[in-house]
């Protein structure tokens, strides 16, 4: 288990509650547990969301996990590396469907790529949502994991926008 997932399990388990609102995540990070700064504690969240650990859900967050069974110390404080693990996972996504075309269906990886971004440009889409059409347009079963890692992708950088 990663250090943004034990953050987030730890975080919801203090807070007692299985939604919380982005107000409400920022300040049980930053006041409540003082595990890091506000802007820290953004980061935090948006990690967790690009990550595909949180989801938005009727104007809250909700892990996509099961959190509740998740052990770690009492003293538990996570590793700044945990502000970027999401980041991480995201960029790794376009990659590991591409990667995994290329390796079930033998095809050269520049022809895959290339697909993506015709995809991509056609229809205006972000390089995840394109990468899981070309995915599908090949024959292989898109996993639920990889579309709520897309949705939270795509979700993450629209705020930012």
């Amino acid at each position: 288990m990663s250090e943004l997932q034990k953050s987030i399990a730890v975080l919801y388990k203090s807070k007692g509650r299985e939604e919380l609102t982005e107000k409400e995540f920022v300040f049980s990070a930053s006041m409540d547990l003082r595990w890091f700064s506000p802007k820290e504690a953004q980061k935090l969240m948006e990690a967790g969301l690009s990550g595909g650990f949180l989801e938005r859900r009727n104007g809250s967050l909700v892990p996509t996990f099961d959190y509740s069974g998740v052990a770690v110390p009492v003293d538990y404080r996570p590793p700044k590396a945990a502000l970027e693990e999401g980041a991480k996972r995201t960029t790794d996504l376009f990659t590991e469907i591409v990667e995994r075309i290329v390796k079930t269906k033998s095809v050269p990886k520049r022809e895959v790529v290339s697909r993506v971004n015709k995809e991509q440009e056609m229809l205006g889409i972000d390089i995840e949502p394109a990468a899981l059409l070309v995915a599908s347009s090949y024959g292989l079963q898109i996993e639920l994991g990889y579309l709520q890692r897309a949705e939270s992708a795509v979700l993450s950088r629209d705020i930012a926008r």
